[in-house]
């Protein structure tokens, strides 16, 4: 189930986000995710519209788990082959590991038993891929309210142009309780080590791992994830109209949250640049 709350200007989002900073604790842990439009689903990557065309392309308009499952794996298995000819390594990578977990019998199982993938040895190296644009079933989180306003608030600067008067931007707030408990009914979160990637250090990142439910050969099922958490559980959805993602983008860098400490390296200094260009103009528009 998702709260929604609405907050009318960016000063009374960023207060209550400084509310959930200072009363977050261990027992009470809270994970964040920033949408630059309040109507998105909770859905990662792979299953969003775009991918799923796409999918619709190879196998038709009638589409199984077992056809998602394939195109995941290929993916996965393209992109651990693309790091070997850069010589980048993969989590657990091992002679051993890519014969049990990336060759066509290891596909031919999970294509038997679609509710098993992936399995926990790949998920390290799907994070890896997801840090790093490829479409996966995980979604990314963080720890850090702030870092989540910045996401929403950049984003939502890099599609002004499209910007109607009802849109709203939103915070999304996952309550998952006890920090030792990573299990939500078929909802896993998922934390990784900082050694895969600078990305996830400077993000406070964490993701969760959307399930699949169905056998082989039915229909697959997307659902956004707050439909497969128990009913104690609950999200909450803090919106903004979009316009205050201007005021929002100002208070995340005057408290050091941008582009260029949240990707570290040459990138984030690019992205620093352009977000802050489009905030300029964001700022003159919103004067006028």
């Amino acid at each position: 189930m998702i709260k929604e709350i609405n907050f009318k200007n960016s000063d009374s989002l960023w207060n209550k986000i400084t509310n959930f900073q200072k009363t977050s604790d261990s027992n009470n842990e809270l994970i964040y995710r920033g949408h630059s439009s309040s109507n998105w689903d909770l859905l990662p990557t792979v299953l969003r519209r775009e991918s799923i065309l796409q999918l619709k392309e190879v196998n038709g308009n009638s589409i199984n788990c077992e056809h998602l499952v394939s195109k995941e794996f290929k993916l996965l298995q393209d992109f651990i082959h693309s790091c070997d000819q850069t010589g980048i390594t993969v989590p657990n990578d091992s002679v051993m590991f890519r014969r049990e977990n990336l060759t066509q019998l290891s596909l031919e199982k999970y294509i038997e038993q679609p509710e098993k993938w992936p399995n926990e040895k790949l998920l390290e190296t799907m994070a890896m891929a997801r840090l790093h644009s490829l479409p996966t079933r995980l979604l990314d989180w963080t720890k850090n309210p702030y870092i989540a306003v910045y996401f929403a608030a950049s984003q939502a600067l890099r599609g002004r142009r499209n910007w109607h008067e009802k849109q709203k931007l939103s915070i999304l707030v996952f309550n998952k309780g006890l920090s030792t408990n990573n299990e939500f009914g078929p909802i896993k979160v998922l934390r990784i080590r900082g050694a895969i990637s600078q990305n996830i250090v400077a993000q406070q990142g964490l993701f969760t791992v959307h399930p699949i439910l169905e056998k082989r050969g039915e229909p697959l099922s997307i659902r956004s994830l707050e439909n497969y958490l128990p009913d104690n559980i609950s999200i909450q959805k803090l919106t903004v109209p979009i316009r205050e993602s201007v005021g929002l983008y100002k208070l995340c860098n005057q408290f050091g949250f941008n582009a260029a400490k949240l990707y570290p390296g040459t990138d984030g200094a690019s992205r620093s640049v352009i977000e802050n260009q489009l905030y300029t103009l964001a700022s003159r528009g919103r004067e006028e």
